[in-house]
């Protein structure tokens, strides 16, 4: 019966199947994606005013130009963003958490590296060292009962 229609009355059954099939692909993958947040609550990506502070902070601190703080900005919201998924999915496995977040700290350096200067390099890596590094007492009874 359908061969002896015209093509163009054939073609809306066509786009009817196709439509029921995306529709089908379209809600499964939103149940997937339903799945995914149930299972990390929030949302996958840093806060803005997280994002923001931090490169403000690195600005002041480093004497960023309007270029650096727009790369660097960009660069920040991927770091925050990863170190949140990496800390979520590895927080079962210690080790294999602090290897992830030490190689995602040497490609966010890799990519400072690339957007600031080297006297602003010096300054970020001393800064990071300074953070890292708890102030030692200058004195062997400073912080001690001695």
């Amino acid at each position: 019966m359908l061969s002896n229609l015209p093509a163009f009355h054939r073609f809306p059954m066509k786009a009817l199947v196709l439509t029921c099939l995306l529709a089908a692909f379209g809600t499964a993958a939103h149940a997937q994606m339903k799945d995914r947040y149930a299972e990390r609550p929030g949302t996958s990506e840093p806060s803005t005013t997280q994002v923001e502070d931090l490169t403000r902070s690195m600005s002041q601190q480093l004497q960023l130009n309007e270029a650096q703080f727009i790369q660097l900005r960009a660069v920040n919201k991927i770091k925050l963003a990863r170190t949140e998924e990496i800390q979520w999915q590895y927080h079962d496995n210690p080790l294999e958490r602090t290897a992830k977040l030490a190689e995602l700290e040497s490609q966010y350096e890799t990519e400072c590296g690339r957007i600031l200067t080297p006297s602003q390099l010096s300054l970020f890596h001393n800064e990071q060292h300074r953070d890292v590094m708890p102030a030692q007492p200058t004195n062997s009874t400073d912080g001690g009962l001695g």
